[in-house]
């Protein structure tokens, strides 16, 4: 740490506080302790005596002139008087005061012991995340989750679902296991982490033996906080027996599952080691689980909980809507003219990324076709492309990682999930998922710099046309599947769900208040405790409107952007 850094940190020195400072930079810890030692934890300004982390410890000769983290050199300050020694920094010693204070207002009124001893340590764990305000909605989460009570939660894509478990991992002792459906998922989160110096890790079958071995025995001296995993790494055959044993006996501090929408969605059929994760917290000990995803309904949040084996765990659901993403959807049969009003749209794009999600490699492929024949060439993502090499090439890419970059990409959808790109700025479905719940989770690939973006949704004039193919496919997968359950029971379910979408897809209402209804639970009201930190530790996120609400809505002024929109020119956009 710098040592501007290290004046303002002003954490106590036991018990979990300690371990995290020193896992910092525990050299500054031990000065700062005995500093505060021989000023009997007394402001020498004032002369009054303040708890441990209520103190700073101030460089009479500041660091960046030379002056040594050297007892002689400090001396210990309360906030007030430090900050008069530094202008530069009232407002921060400010703010401390006011969350320090907010803290033991929340305790005072706690009466549902919501707020742990633990929440302590919230400061300093968003400042090694390089996070100075939480957004709306994520306090409530990860005090549960400090309480070591297991929770779901329920916001949308670019909300910071993974902050609300990176913060509690941080927090505990020992090491977090991140169940993640996919390895371009797992490497952007870690990379991400390792940017700030947070050790975390992956294991998955893109490593070498000797780079795998490494980083189990790292993980076995408890060097890292999040390890990643595929839940395939406890069940398939591909991995070896030593390898499950190794992870197994991690006794990991929280049970973490990212993307929690698989376990109903893939668990049925798809990947059936989603379903399982039940019997792996078994066998981890039964940790606490935290589960994590965008688009999960009422009746799909209680499936993933009893799936889970905590059906009374906590339901944290936000509001899905994502306003500044406007919605339409084109009825259109032809695919000659789809790919027409595709290439017209990106044509006009001057800037931002496109994402156009197909639901087959063959249509994926027929896509790029009708493209390449307009003079448009596009890479298709989809899991049978090439090597794993040329699958991360792209991906590098369109991330901005790889040069050169990638505006537009043609992608089945494993490819959107959990890649945070800011700037996508369109999102095309050729026809609509099986789900209400993945649409909400590809559409929401767009926009996640909160700027406006547009997501389009063609379909056919004959609703059945849509649905054949999603019938098809799912009794594909169900018969290669392999099920604890009734195949008619799992296909009625999935059938279901698609012919939900279809109806929302041709609704004659507001197509936003459609998917927003299918999504949101009974809204509930937050304790004052919660409130009070709310006020000092959140900030609300400020988020543009779209030009439009949907293809549906009238409204006067949105008739022109409509239009446009319609018609292939998305200059507004830019």
């Amino acid at each position: 740490m710098r040592g501007r850094e290290r004046s303002v940190d002003n954490r106590g020195v036991t018990g979990q506080n300690l371990a995290i400072a020193e896992r910092v930079d525990p050299a500054w810890q031990a000065t700062r302790q005995a500093v505060l030692v021989r000023d009997e934890f007394t402001c020498r300004e004032c002369g009054v005596a303040f708890p441990p982390r209520d103190l700073d410890v101030h460089h009479l000769v500041p660091r960046k002139q030379g002056g040594p983290d050297d007892p002689g050199n400090l001396i210990t300050l309360c906030d007030g008087c430090h900050a008069v020694r530094h202008p530069s920094l009232q407002v921060s010693l400010s703010r401390r005061v006011l969350e320090r204070w907010a803290l033991r207002m929340a305790k005072l009124v706690d009466r549902r012991n919501l707020v742990p001893s633990s929440a302590d340590d919230l400061r300093n764990v968003l400042a090694a995340l390089g996070v100075p305000r939480l957004r709306e909605g994520q306090l409530e989460p990860i005090l549960a989750a400090l309480r070591r009570e297991s929770l779901i939660v329920i916001r949308p894509t670019g909300a910071g679902k993974s902050l609300c478990f990176q913060v509690p991992a941080l927090a505990s002792v020992g090491t977090a296991l991140v169940i993640s459906p996919l390895k371009a998922l797992m490497s952007d989160q870690v990379s991400g982490l390792q940017a700030r110096k947070i050790p975390a890790t992956f294991i998955n079958s893109s490593l070498s033996p000797s780079e795998k071995e490494a980083r189990y025995q790292l993980l076995e001296k408890g060097v890292f906080k999040l390890l990643y995993c595929a839940p395939e790494r406890f069940n398939s055959d591909l991995v070896r027996s030593e390898e499950v044993q190794r992870i197994s006996r991690l006794e990991p501090s929280l049970l973490i599952i990212d993307e929690a929408h698989c376990i109903d969605r893939w668990g049925k059929a798809f990947r059936p080691d989603y379903a399982r994760l039940g019997e792996l917290r078994e066998k981890l000990g039964n940790p606490p689980v935290l589960a994590f995803t965008a688009t999960a309904g009422p009746s799909a949040q209680d499936r993933i909980l009893a799936s889970l084996g905590a059906p009374e765990a906590h339901k944290f659901v936000s509001d899905v809507d994502r306003p500044n993403i406007s919605l339409l959807r084109i009825e259109e049969k032809s695919d000659t003219k789809r790919a027409g009003t595709i290439a017209t749209m990106l044509g006009s794009l001057a800037s931002g990324k496109a994402m156009l999600f197909v639901p087959t490699v063959k249509i994926g492929q027929r896509l790029q076709s009708l493209l390449r024949t307009g003079g448009l060439d596009l890479p298709f993502y989809h899991s049978k492309m090439g090597t794993q090499n040329d699958r991360d090439v792209v991906l590098g890419r369109f991330t901005g990682l790889i040069d050169p970059p990638l505006q537009a990409v043609i992608c089945t959808n494993a490819f959107g999930m959990g890649i945070d790109v800011p700037d996508v700025r369109l999102v095309i479905h050729w026809q609509h998922p099986a789900s209400v719940e993945d649409y909400l989770q590809e559409f929401g690939r767009a926009g996640r710099d909160g700027r406006p973006a547009l997501a389009v949704l063609f379909t056919n004039p004959k609703p059945q046309d849509d649905l054949f193919l999603l019938d098809f496919m799912a009794k594909l997968t169900v018969a290669n599947s392999d099920l604890d359950r009734p195949e008619d029971a799992v296909l009625k379910e999935m059938k279901a769900e698609s012919q939900a979408m279809n109806n929302l897809a041709r609704s004659g209402t507001c197509f936003r208040k459609g998917l927003q209804s299918a999504m949101l639970g009974k809204p509930k009201r937050r304790p004052l405790s919660i409130q009070i930190l709310e006020a000092v530790f959140s900030k609300r996120q400020r988020i543009d409107s779209g030009y439009f609400c949907c293809d549906h809505c009238k409204r006067p002024r949105d008739t022109r952007w409509k239009r446009k929109a319609t018609s292939g020119d998305l200059s507004f956009l830019c």
